[in-house]
């Protein structure tokens, strides 16, 4: 990685393809790791159910 310009707010760097693929794939999987941490707090926090009642909400679905 070679930095090109770099100000205040921004910096401007040189990457190869494979390391931009990389990082995009690591951006990627950080999002998705976000996603499912935001979820199992959804999870932990909403009201249990019976068997019965989880088959009628996905019916309704």
């Amino acid at each position: 990685m070679c930095v090109l310009e770099q100000t205040a707010t921004t910096t401007t760097v040189r990457l190869s393809n494979r390391r931009w693929a990389r990082l995009q794939e690591l951006d990627k999987a950080y999002r998705l790791a976000q996603t499912i941490k935001r979820s199992m707090k959804q999870v932990e926090s909403a009201p249990s159910m019976s068997v019965d009642e989880a088959i009628e909400t996905l019916r309704a679905l």
